[in-house]
């Protein structure tokens, strides 16, 4: 019976310090990403792996690869591709360089010092549903800007299509930064209370 104790005990302690080791590593990995988050960073939106290189190039040697949910700090950024960003970060206990697609981002790039990319703006539903014209909000838009210095405007177009006797409605929303740098996107937009003409733009004069 006392060497079943003894057996028991040991395994509780070592269940503990397991349990402890743990525990110990993820607070200090959770406090080192806030720290990150202090400064210049960016988190890995990208399904698949981009693999971290040696220099801003693809042909770089591979050191690793970062994945979707990771943050990392950036340390300085390449613009010379024409293709992509390059992100020199600290990468485990070296550096490396991650590129992001200029067109397709495949990083979230927060409190950059330079503002260098053109905002983005992304619904996941194809028809943008509310009740009447007050009630619309940008909560179900998703932004990519790389920093937090940014203006969201819309304007509501009315379209009429005679032969199908149907009334349409656009919402343009337009996102501009502190740089001025500015893009667009239109979503269908459908009213239980449909607004007054004086509310609304002919679809006609849409650009």
């Amino acid at each position: 019976m006392k060497k079943l104790f003894i057996f028991l005990l040991f395994v509780c302690l070592g269940a503990g310090g397991v349990f402890g080791y743990f525990y110990i590593k993820d607070l200090k990995e959770k406090e080192r990403i806030e720290e990150i988050k202090k400064g210049w960073y960016v988190e890995i939106i990208h399904d698949d792996p981009i693999n971290v290189r040696s220099i801003a190039s693809t042909n770089g040697k591979e050191l690793g690869k970062v994945y979707k949910g990771e943050i990392y700090k950036v340390l300085e950024i390449n613009m010379e591709s024409s293709a992509y960003y390059w992100y020199k970060i600290e990468f485990k206990d070296t550096e490396g360089w991650i590129a992001s697609g200029r067109k397709i981002h495949w990083v979230n790039d927060i409190n950059n010092p330079n503002d260098i990319a053109t905002p983005i703006i992304k619904y996941h539903e194809e028809v943008y549903k509310v009740v009447g014209i007050d009630d619309i909000n940008y909560k179900h838009l998703e932004i990519i800007e790389d920093t937090n210095d940014y203006e969201i405007t819309h304007i509501i177009y009315h379209e009429v299509k005679k032969s199908q006797y149907i009334d349409q409605y656009w919402i343009l929303y337009t996102i501009t930064d502190g740089a001025g740098k500015s893009s667009s996107k239109l979503q269908k937009i459908e009213f239980e209370e449909e607004p007054d003409e004086s509310e609304v733009v002919d679809f006609s004069e849409y650009r």
